[in-house]
């Protein structure tokens, strides 16, 4: 089971740290949420799909002689 705490000062910590050398809990680092990308949703999804088609089709294209 997983749980989210808010901690209000550094004693709460210490206990929990406590705790854990206890082997009652484990502290777990909090994930980062996912870094919006800069230029995400810049272009239409149609337009999008536009350029990945002309990009398959020009792959398409090439001579391969490997």
């Amino acid at each position: 089971m997983q749980v989210t705490i808010e901690l209000l000062n550094d004693k709460a910590l210490a206990l929990l740290q406590q705790l854990e050398q206890l082997k009652v809990l484990r502290l777990v680092e909090p994930k980062e949420p996912p870094k919006k990308r800069k230029w995400s949703g810049t272009i239409s999804k149609d337009t999008a799909e536009k350029l990945l088609l002309s990009v398959e089709k020009s792959r398409n294209e090439w001579t391969r002689d490997i």
